[in-house]
C-alpha cells in the first residue's frame, strides 16, 4: 500500500528537523576535535556548547513531532515559524559559546556598591555558588554553636574558584575547630571585589544583629590598591563583579539577554572605560616593588587608616578582632617583597590586635607553595584546607574562643 504523500507544512517542519539534527552534529563534533578557534570562545564555552547540542536536538525532535501530526497545517504559517523559531532557537543555541556569560549572584548596592544577592544560586567564575538568606555563602547563623567567628573579606574569603562552600577558607576552619573538639561556627562574610571600607559598611549593617565573638579580617593586598573608591571619593571603574552582572530572572540566562547585555556595554564604551581605569590604577605588583613610590605610600597609609576604622567597628560590636594576611605567590619567589606582612605585623601590635600570615600555612612543606594556589592570590581546596587549619590552630593557641 502506497504510503501518503506529505503535506507541505509536513515538509517544511521535517526539513527543519533535519537542519536542527545537522546543526547539533556540526557543534558536537566542533568542540569535540577544538576546530574553533579558542580566542572567539567566551568563558564556559564548554558549558554553552553542552547547552546548545540539547536545545537543537530538542528543536529537532520537536520539528519531527509536529511535521507527524501537522499535516493540515498551513504552509505559509508553517514557513513562517520555521523561519522564526529556526532564527530565535538557532541564534540561542549557536551563539551561547560566543558570549559571555553573566552571573546573577550580586546586586547592586547604594552604600556598599555591590553585595551577595540573598538565597541566589547561579556560576561565578567557572563555579556553582549559594548564597544564604543574609547574602553570605555558605550555612546561615544557627543556635546550638558555643561560639561564632565572622570572617570578612574579599575573593579569597568568598573561595573563588572553589567548587562548593565546604572548601573556603571559613568552612575549613570550622571543620578543623571540630576536629579539634570546639563547637563554633564559622560564618562567611566575603564578597568578590570588597575593600576594607565595604567589609566596616557591611559590619555596622550585620554585626549587631550576629554578635559574632570573633571576627577575621582577612587582608589582601588589592585592599590597598583597590579602584573601587567609597561613597564621595568617586568611582573610577564598574566592578569586576558588576560588569559581569545580570538581572535575576528566566530571562537573564538566555544568550540573546547575555548579548544584549554585552551589546550595551559596548555602545556605552564601558568596556574602554573599564580598562582606562584599570590601566590607571596603583596595581599590586608595582605596590610591592616600589613602596617608596608616593603613589604607593599614600594607597598604603589610607589602606592602614581604613583597617583601623574597621577594627574599631570591630570593637564596638563586642567582638574580637583578628588580622590574617593573605600573600600574593610572587611573594615567595622574591623574599624581599614581604615588607606588607611586616608592616602589618607592627601595626597589628601597637593596635593590640592579634595577628597571623596567612604564608606560614603553606611555607615550608615538600610541594612547592604556588601549588596550594589557583592562581596568584586564590587558595585551591587544598591551600584552603592548610589555611583554614592554621587560622583554627591560632583561635585555640591564643585562647581567643569562648
Amino acid at each position: 500500500m502506497a504510503l501518503p504523500s506529505l503535506s507541505m507544512s509536513q515538509r517544511i517542519f521535517g526539513v527543519s528537523s533535519l537542519i536542527a539534527f545537522a546543526l547539533a552534529l556540526i557543534a558536537h563534533l566542533a568542540f569535540s576535535f577544538d576546530l574553533i578557534p579558542v580566542a572567539w570562545l567566551a568563558e564556559g564555552a564548554e558549558d554553552q556548547a553542552e547547552r546548545a547540542e540539547t536545545i537543537l536536538y530538542t528543536s529537532g525532535f520537536l520539528c519531527a513531532l509536529l511535521a507527524l501530526v501537522l499535516r493540515k497545517f498551513s504552509a505559509t504559517l508553517a514557513l513562517s515559524l520555521a523561519i522564526g523559531l529556526g532564527a530565535l532557537v538557532g541564534f540561542e543555541a549557536l551563539a551561547g559559546p560566543f558570549v559571555p556569560v553573566y552571573t546573577t549572584i550580586f546586586a547592586k548596592d547604594p552604600v556598599l556598591g555591590w553585595r551577595l544577592r540573598p538565597r541566589a544560586s547561579d556560576e561565578w567564575l567557572g563555579f556553582d555558588v549559594d548564597v544564604n538568606a543574609l547574602g553570605m555563602r555558605g550555612d546561615e547563623p544557627a543556635s546550638g554553636f558555643n561560639g561564632s567567628v565572622l570572617f570578612l573579606g574579599d575573593s579569597v574569603t568568598f573561595g573563588a574558584f572553589l567548587e562548593r562552600d565546604l572548601q573556603t577558607i571559613p568552612a575549613m576552619s570550622q571543620a578543623a575547630l571540630k576536629a579539634r573538639g570546639m563547637n563554633v561556627q564559622c560564618l562567611n562574610g566575603g564578597v568578590g571585589g570588597w575593600s576594607t571600607w565595604q567589609e566596616e559598611a557591611w559590619l555596622a549593617e550585620v554585626g549587631p544583629d550576629l554578635k559574632p565573638d570573633i571576627v577575621i579580617i582577612n587582608l589582601v593586598l588589592n585592599d590597598a590598591t583597590e579602584s573601587i573608591l567609597p561613597p564621595g571619593g568617586g568611582v573610577a571603574a564598574e566592578s569586576f563583579q558588576l560588569a559581569r552582572s545580570i538581572d535575576q530572572s528566566f530571562y537573564s540566562r538566555t544568550t540573546w539577554a547575555r548579548a544584549l547585555r554585552s551589546l550595551r556595554r559596548d555602545l556605552r564604551g564601558e568596556e574602554l572605560r573599564d580598562s582606562a581605569a584599570k590601566a590607571s590604577a596603583l596595581g599590586v605588583y608595582e605596590l610591592l616593588r616600589s613602596p617608596e613610590l608616593p603613589a604607593s605610600r599614600a594607597a598604603w597609609s589610607a589602606h592602614l587608616l581604613a583597617l583601623g576604622s574597621l577594627v574599631s567597628r570591630v570593637r564596638e560590636i563586642g567582638a574580637i578582632p583578628v588580622l590574617v594576611a593573605h600573600p600574593y605567590t610572587v611573594q615567595f619567589e622574591v623574599p624581599t617583597l614581604w615588607w606588607p606582612q611586616e608592616s602589618y605585623a607592627r601595626w597589628a601590635r601597637d593596635a593590640d590586635v592579634s595577628f597571623l600570615n596567612a604564608a606560614h600555612a603553606v611555607s615550608g612543606l615538600p610541594s612547592e607553595a604556588s601549588s596550594y594556589y589557583h592562581d596568584g592570590v586564590h587558595p585551591n581546596k587544598e591551600g584552603a584546607a592548610l589555611i583554614g587549619r592554621f587560622i583554627a590552630a591560632h583561635l585555640v593557641e591564643e585562647g581567643l574562643l569562648p
